[in-house]
């Protein structure tokens, strides 16, 4: 019975908590004028919130749910367990990794911040758009679980390539490299902690969430409404770009 009242209730949480986001995003999306003029040096297109809902989708649990559901099929609840933990730990492992090494290696070559906003729209644009193309394709992949399960399932396939992905790791280090400020940075990779954190709570009631086909279609249905915003989202920062280049553009 308590099983049965938590896990209602901590579905619950997780929906009510991709609530923000959403509605975030679109607000720094109608912003995108008022940001663009009013700090040419240090404003952001995007807040923290928005942040999340771009780590959601590219490195959040949406994705994580069917593979590890279907990898631990034959297996205990002590083995998925080690399993979820340790596929998480790498990944937040290999994210700060990524993040550091790759926002130091931007600013070592000098890269412009309107050149690595103009690459952060690009890939939004193109990342966005194939996956709201991919949630309309069928895709029947017959992967096959290596018998008997081991914790090397934890690196290859979950962590990479399903949690930790190129294009996640691309706006990362990107966001990163963008940051002026060390409060920036912080807020930036706490917001990727409590993903890694999401993607641990995913993994631990995979096999539950997957029975309930309604929270299934919610997750996707709400990747879909954040993929739509994240490419008119990508448009913008590529129209942001331009202008800090000195483009004449007018909307």
């Amino acid at each position: 019975m308590k099983e049965r009242l938590f896990f209602p209730g901590a579905i619950m949480i997780v929906f009510l908590s991709l609530i923000p986001p959403a509605i975030a995003e679109t607000t720094s999306i109608s912003q995108f004028r008022s940001i663009a003029s009013d700090n040419q040096q240090t404003g952001y297109i995007l807040d923290l919130f928005g942040i999340f809902s771009l780590f959601f989708l590219m490195l959040g649990p949406i994705k994580i749910l069917a593979p590890f559901a279907q990898i631990t099929r034959d297996t205990d609840t002590k083995f998925r367990r080690k399993l979820a933990l340790t596929a998480s730990l790498v990944s937040a492992t290999a994210c700060l990794a990524a993040a550091f090494l790759g926002q130091r290696s931007m600013r070592s070559l000098h890269i412009s911040p309107p050149a690595i906003l103009l690459a952060g729209g690009i890939i939004l644009f193109l990342v966005a758009l194939q996956m709201i193309m991919q949630m309309y394709s069928t895709s029947s992949r017959g992967e096959k679980t290596p018998s008997p399960p081991t914790l090397a399932l934890a690196v290859s396939p979950l962590s990479f390539p399903t949690i930790v992905t190129p294009y996640g790791i691309a706006i990362l280090i990107i966001l990163m490299a963008a940051a002026q400020e060390c409060t920036r940075q912080l807020g930036i990779l706490g917001i990727l902690l409590g993903i890694m954190v999401l993607n641990f709570l995913a993994m631990l009631f995979a096999h539950k969430i997957v029975k309930f086909v309604g929270v299934v279609i919610t997750l996707q249905i709400l990747g879909s409404v954040l993929g739509v915003l994240q490419v008119a989202l990508g448009i913008q920062m590529i129209l942001q770009a331009l202008i800090r280049m000195g483009v004449p553009i007018s909307w």
